[in-house]
């Protein structure tokens, strides 16, 4: 590589100029873990009754034969 070359593109960049492309750390406090919390819970129970929904709607239809009392 000729000099010109080297003093455009530096082999390497230097770690100080992509500093702040890096991810910050998550940080959560115990409010913020409690609403995380209850709010997977209502998605799953959401999801439980939508699922429960589906079957029965999409199930097999029944019919109801009622018996004489007293025989079987």
């Amino acid at each position: 590589m000729s000099e010109y070359a080297e003093e455009v593109f530096p082999e390497e960049a230097e770690p100080e100029i992509v500093h702040w492309m890096e991810p910050r750390p998550l940080s959560l406090g115990p409010g913020g873990i409690s609403v995380t919390a209850a709010g997977a819970f209502a998605l799953g129970a959401a999801a439980t009754l939508a699922v429960l929904a589906l079957m029965h709607w999409l199930g097999p239809e029944r019919e109801v034969v009622l018996r004489p009392a007293g025989r079987r």
